[in-house]
């Protein structure tokens, strides 16, 4: 896991990140048998999918500071348009705390049972990419 302590005037390093296996959550090991490490857009994407899992929320891990992660559990009962536009909000709080995203945008939802999805774009350092996260309500 990356902590982000900069200055604004200095230059950001890069971002690496261990790569994850989006599927089962496991890092993704090389043939010999090392952690894979990613750097720059794909580092970014591993930051966003560990926030943004549904059970990583937001002042429970004591290994992280107390704006990584969510608190997309707090959306369960709301009515549709409300959790709509909460998600959002919530998704934003995630990200804009990391210093390579500078912006998240374009929003668009998909109910699914108990689980509302979202796809948007998130602006970084590195590039644009679309990313996706999903609550109950």
């Amino acid at each position: 896991m990356a902590l982000f302590f900069y200055e604004k005037e200095k230059k950001l390093p890069i971002l690496r990140e261990l790569a994850v296996n989006f599927d089962t959550g496991q890092p993704v090991l090389e043939n010999n048998g090392r952690f894979r490490q990613v750097e720059g857009l794909e580092a970014v994407r591993v930051w966003i999918w560990r926030a943004l899992q549904r059970d990583n929320m937001r002042f429970v891990w004591s290994a992280h500071t107390e704006s990584y992660g969510n608190q997309f559990y707090l959306l369960a009962g709301r009515p549709l348009p409300e959790a709509e536009s909460r998600l959002i909000a919530m998704v934003r709080e995630a990200l804009l705390v990391c210093p390579y995203i500078t912006g998240v945008e374009r929003f668009s939802f998909q109910r699914d049972g108990a689980a509302l999805k979202a796809a948007f774009t998130v602006r970084t350092v590195y590039g644009q990419m679309t990313a996706e996260s999903e609550a109950r309500i």
